[in-house]
């Protein structure tokens, strides 16, 4: 997927996710595609420095909160979440293929328990085997 992302679409795979996120949710925050990616807000700064530099997204200055900025995929970055759509299906029928809707249902169980988890473990400051 990252060098299909790279190759095809000159994107990573996490610059590709923050364009759908950004794609759905117009003028998010960064703590919130921060929160939708699965990462820490100084890392989605640097991600967005990057996608700003290559003209994939915009920062506008947030009308409710000075000190917020608001980001916009641009008409270059909306070009890219419009030519992966169809890979990006594509794959997914690939990887669903086979499976019963119950085997489905399991596999999203797990996954979610596994993202939960891990969000909740990293989140944790205490060391191993403390109480919360």
């Amino acid at each position: 997927m990252e060098r299909r992302a790279q190759d095809e679409l000159g994107v990573s795979t996490v610059q590709l996710v923050a364009l759908f996120h950004l794609a759905e949710h117009a003028g998010c925050r960064q703590k919130e595609l921060a929160d939708a990616l699965g990462i820490q807000p100084a890392a989605v700064t640097g991600l967005v420095d990057r996608m700003a530099a290559a003209g994939l997204v915009q920062r506008r200055a947030d009308a409710d909160d000075a000190r917020a900025q608001q980001l916009h995929a641009t008409a270059a970055g909306k070009r890219i979440v419009v030519r992966a759509r169809p890979a990006v299906h594509a794959m997914q029928r690939q990887l669903l293929a086979g499976f019963d809707d119950a085997e489905l249902d399991v596999i999203v169980r797990f996954l979610t328990a596994a993202v939960t988890r891990e969000l909740h473990a990293t989140s944790d400051p205490s060391p191993p085997g403390t109480p919360p």
